[in-house]
C-alpha cells in the first residue's frame, strides 16, 4: 500500500470533524491530521473506517512489527542495584545519551544506539535484554457528527439518560495519549508527565482530550457529560501532535504512573490508565518470561495495583494474531475494548445508522473494529460505542470522532465507577487488576443476560463466526450485595433423610446457574467420595438430584464454594457446607413365636422370615368358636423409629376372619392393623401402624421388642392356619 499522507486541510468537501466552543457554536470543517506511512505491516493507526468484506479477516497476514531507525530500551536484571548509577556508567563508558530512564515499571533506559553499543550492552551481565524501540498510534479517526450532550454512548452503557449523570470516581485516571487540554473547562485535568518534550503534558492533537472527555467530562450543563462526570483525569503525553509515538514513550508514562504507587502522597495513586493507543509486537510470552519491554513494564505496573483499559485497534482484524499481535490489546494483563456502533443512545437497533458514518449499522459491533480470533484474546475483551462518539477537544471546544480509542474511554470509565463514586467504594475496591477485568467483563455478561437486547449484534450471544467482539460494557448501578443461601434441604443435621431425597439449595436472588451449578458438590462424608447426578434450577433454587438412591444410614456432606455467584457477578463471601444423614432401613424377621390359641403343627420363626412356601402351621381350637391366635416377637428394634411396616403373608384351609395386630406397650393392649377374611389362597397384607411409633417399641430408649399378633376364627369347623411369611420394616433416625 502506497505511503499515505493527511493533514490539515479545510475542504468542505472532506469528511468534517464537527469543532463547538461552549456558548455560540463555531463550526469549523477540517481533516485531522495524521502523517503516516501505511504499508501492510505499519502499526494500528488512525485511519477511516471501512467494511470488512464477510469471511475476510481485514489485512494480509504479513504484518510485521516495525522498529523506530537505530532507537532500542535496554531492560536491566533485577540484580543491577542503582538503576540511575547503571546508565550513567554505560553512558559515559558507551558513548551514547539515555532519552528515557525507567525506575519502577522496569529497570532500564530508552536511547539511539549503534549496532555496536547494541551488541556490547547485550553482552554486558547487567542487562536482561534489549529490545527494538516500536511505533505506536492512535486509534481514533474523523467523520462528522451533530449530536450534543449526553453522548448516546454514554447513555447506550448506561451511565447516564436524558436528564441524569453519574458521579466522579473516588480513583484516579490517567490518559496516557497525546495530553489533554488542561485548560479546558468541562475536565478536571491535571498534569501528568509529557514523554515526547518539555513542558506540560498539554494536548495538540485533540485526541488525548477527547479520550479524557468521554471518562470524565464534566456534569456542569456547558458540554458533553462523561462517563464519570467530574473524575479527576492526570495527562501523560506519549504521541505528538501528528498522533504519533513509541514504545519508549509509553513505557515512561506507565513508568510515571507505577511511580504514583509508590511515593509518598497517597492522594495521587493512579488506580486506572487509559491507553487508546497501539502498535504491532512480537509474540505475546508471560510476564515472567517476556522479552517485550513495553509488556514487562505493564505486567510491573498491573502488579502494583493499576488497571490497563486499552483499545483493540481500527484493522478490522484479530489483535492476538499469534505472530504480530497488536499490543498493548494482545497483552492478556490489560483490559481490551473493541467498538460497536451505536446512534440512539439505547438498544434495540432502532437508531439508524450513525450520522457520521453511513457504513455503519445501530447496535452492531463497528466494522472498523478489531476483535479476538483465539480465547486467550476474548478472555480480556469487552465492548462499548466507538461509533460517532462527541466529547471534549483541544482548545476548550467538543467535537466527533470515532474509533477503539473511543471505546475504550467508556470502558475506563465504567472502572473508575466501580472502584468508588461520590467518595464511596464500589464493589471493585479492594480488589487486584485481574479481578476488576474479571468483574467488568462478568458485569458486561451479567447485563446482556438479564436485559433482553442490551447488547448487540456481534457479542457472544449473537457471535460472529471466528470473531469475538466481547459483551457490551455497562456502569449500571451495580449489585454490590453478596447472595447468601436463604434455606437449604435436607436440613443441616437432619437425620432419616429418605434414600431417595435430592438436595436443594434457595439462594436470596437470580444467580449465575452455570457458575453456581458447577460452585455445588455432594459427597460421602466419611470418604469424601464425590456423589454424582445432575443439576437443575427452579427460580432461585437450585436442585441436585443422585444418579442413585443414597446409602441407607449414611452421613453426606452438601457444600456450595464461593465461586457461586449472582448475575451481577457477586459471590458467596466463603464457602457453606452442611451434612445430613439418611434413613436407616431395616426388614427383621422373626425372632420367636408365641402360640395363644390352638396348636402348633409345624415350623416356627425360621418359617416366617421368607416367602418361601415353608409354613408356620397352627391348627385351632375345637371349642364352638374355633380360633388361631399367635405372635410373633422381633427383637432388637430401635425406639428412635422413623417408620415402622408389618408384612404378613398366609392362608388358612378354611375361609376365616383374620386380623393382623401390633402390641402397644404404653397401653399393654393390641391395635388391629387388618381384619379381613382369607381362605385357602394366600394373601398378602402390608401395613403401617399409627401413633406414635416407639409405643410399639418395649422399654423407652435404645433397642427393645415388636410383637405382631395374627388371629383368624371361624363358628362352623376347625381349620387350620398356614403362615409363610411375617416381617417388620422400619427405619431408625
Amino acid at each position: 500500500m502506497p505511503t499515505k499522507v493527511c493533514r490539515p486541510l479545510f475542504l468542505s468537501a472532506a469528511p468534517r470533524v464537527a469543532l463547538r466552543a461552549p456558548g455560540p457554536v463555531l463550526v469549523l470543517l477540517v481533516v485531522l491530521g495524521l502523517v503516516l506511512p501505511m504499508p501492510a505491516t505499519a502499526a494500528p493507526r488512525a485511519e477511516w473506517p471501512k467494511p470488512a468484506p464477510a469471511g475476510v479477516a481485514g489485512a494480509p497476514r504479513t504484518r510485521q512489527p516495525q522498529q523506530l531507525p537505530d532507537r532500542y530500551i535496554v531492560v536491566y536484571r533485577s540484580s543491577v542495584g542503582d538503576p540511575r548509577d547503571k546508565t550513567d556508567s554505560l553512558e559515559g563508558a558507551r558513548g551514547f545519551r539515555a532519552a528515557k530512564r525507567y525506575e519502577r515499571a522496569l529497570e532500564g533506559f530508552a536511547a539511539t544506539l549503534s549496532p555496536a553499543q547494541v551488541e556490547a550492552l547485550r553482552d554486558d551481565p547487567d542487562v536482561d535484554f534489549v529490545s527494538p524501540d516500536r511505533p505506536v498510534r492512535s486509534q481514533g479517526i474523523v467523520p462528522l457528527a451533530l449530536d450534543d450532550a449526553p453522548p448516546p454512548g454514554v447513555r447506550r452503557i448506561e451511565a447516564g439518560t436524558d436528564d441524569t449523570a453519574r458521579e466522579a470516581s473516588t480513583a484516579n485516571v490517567a490518559v496516557i495519549d497525546t495530553g489533554i487540554d488542561l485548560d479546558h473547562p468541562d475536565l478536571e485535568a491535571v498534569d501528568g508527565v509529557n514523554c515526547v518534550g518539555s513542558g506540560p503534558a498539554d494536548d495538540d492533537n485533540g485526541h488525548g482530550t477527547h479520550v479524557a472527555g468521554t471518562v470524565a467530562a464534566r456534569n456542569n450543563g456547558s458540554g458533553v457529560t462523561g462517563v464519570a462526570p467530574g473524575t479527576r483525569v492526570h495527562a501523560a503525553k506519549v504521541l505528538d501532535a501528528a498522533g504519533n509515538g513509541s514504545f519508549s514513550h509509553i513505557i515512561c508514562a506507565v513508568d510515571w504512573v507505577t511511580a504514583t504507587r509508590a511515593d509518598a502522597d497517597p492522594g495521587n495513586d493512579i488506580a486506572v490508565v487509559n491507553m487508546s493507543l497501539g502498535g504491532q509486537g512480537s509474540p505475546v510470552g508471560s510476564c515472567a518470561t517476556t522479552t517485550d519491554p513495553l509488556h514487562r513494564a505493564i505486567c510491573s505496573s498491573t502488579a502494583a495495583g493499576v488497571t490497563y483499559v486499552v483499545a483493540a485497534g481500527n484493522n478490522g482484524w484479530d489483535f492476538d494474531y499469534p505472530s504480530a499481535p497488536d499490543v498493548p490489546a494482545a497483552y492478556p494483563e490489560v483490559l481490551t475494548v473493541a467498538a460497536v456502533a451505536d446512534s440512539d443512545g439505547g438498544p434495540g437497533g432502532l437508531g439508524g445508522a450513525p450520522a457520521c458514518d453511513g457504513g455503519q449499522s445501530d447496535d452492531t459491533y463497528a466494522s472498523f473494529s478489531n476483535y479476538a480470533a483465539t480465547a486467550a484474546g476474548a478472555n480480556h475483551l469487552v465492548a462499548a460505542p466507538g461509533s460517532c462518539v462527541l466529547s471534549t477537544w483541544w482548545e476548550g471546544t467538543y467535537a466527533t470522532i470515532s474509533g477503539t480509542s473511543m471505546a475504550a474511554p467508556h470502558v475506563s470509565g465504567v472502572v473508575a465507577l466501580c472502584l468508588g463514586e461520590a467518595g464511596a467504594v464500589g464493589p471493585c475496591s479492594g480488589l487486584t487488576p485481574a479481578e476488576i477485568r474479571q468483574r467488568v467483563a462478568d458485569d458486561a455478561a451479567a447485563r446482556s443476560a438479564v436485559a433482553s437486547g442490551y447488547g448487540f449484534i456481534g457479542d457472544p450471544l449473537r457471535p460472529v463466526s471466528g470473531r469475538s467482539y466481547g459483551y457490551l460494557s455497562s456502569a449500571a448501578v451495580s449489585d454490590v450485595t453478596a447472595p447468601v443461601i436463604s434455606s437449604v434441604a435436607p436440613a443441616a443435621g437432619a437425620l432419616g433423610v429418605a434414600r431417595s431425597a435430592e438436595v436443594g439449595v434457595t439462594f436470596s436472588e437470580p444467580m449465575d446457574t452455570a457458575a453456581t451449578s458447577g460452585a455445588f458438590s455432594l459427597t460421602r462424608s466419611g470418604d469424601g467420595a464425590p456423589i454424582a447426578g445432575t443439576a437443575s434450577w427452579s427460580g432461585t433454587t437450585l436442585r441436585f438430584r443422585p444418579s442413585s438412591p443414597l446409602a441407607g444410614g449414611t452421613s453426606y456432606t452438601a457444600s456450595v464454594t464461593s465461586q457461586a455467584r449472582d448475575l451481577a457477578g457477586n459471590r458467596l463471601s466463603s464457602e457453606q457446607a452442611w451434612s445430613f444423614t439418611t434413613i436407616t432401613e431395616v426388614n427383621a424377621a422373626p425372632t420367636g413365636t408365641t402360640r395363644q390359641s390352638g396348636t402348633v403343627r409345624s415350623g416356627g420363626p425360621a418359617q416366617l422370615a421368607t416367602d418361601d412356601n415353608a409354613y408356620y402351621v397352627v391348627a385351632s381350637t375345637s371349642s364352638p368358636t374355633y380360633t388361631t391366635s399367635w405372635y410373633a416377637t422381633f427383637s432388637g428394634v430401635s425406639n428412635s423409629l422413623g417408620s415402622l411396616k408389618v408384612t404378613y403373608k398366609g392362608r388358612h384351609s378354611r375361609t376365616c376372619s383374620q386380623t393382623v395386630s401390633v402390641w402397644r406397650w404404653t397401653t399393654n393392649s393390641w391395635v388391629q392393623l387388618d381384619s379381613r377374611s382369607v381362605g385357602t389362597s394366600e394373601v398378602q397384607v402390608d401395613r403401617l401402624p399409627g401413633g406414635t411409633l416407639a409405643d410399639y417399641v418395649s422399654g423407652t430408649s435404645g433397642d427393645g421388642q415388636v410383637h405382631v399378633r395374627v388371629r383368624c376364627t371361624l363358628r362352623s369347623a376347625s381349620f387350620t392356619t398356614s403362615a409363610d411369611l411375617l416381617r417388620i420394616t422400619y427405619t431408625k433416625h
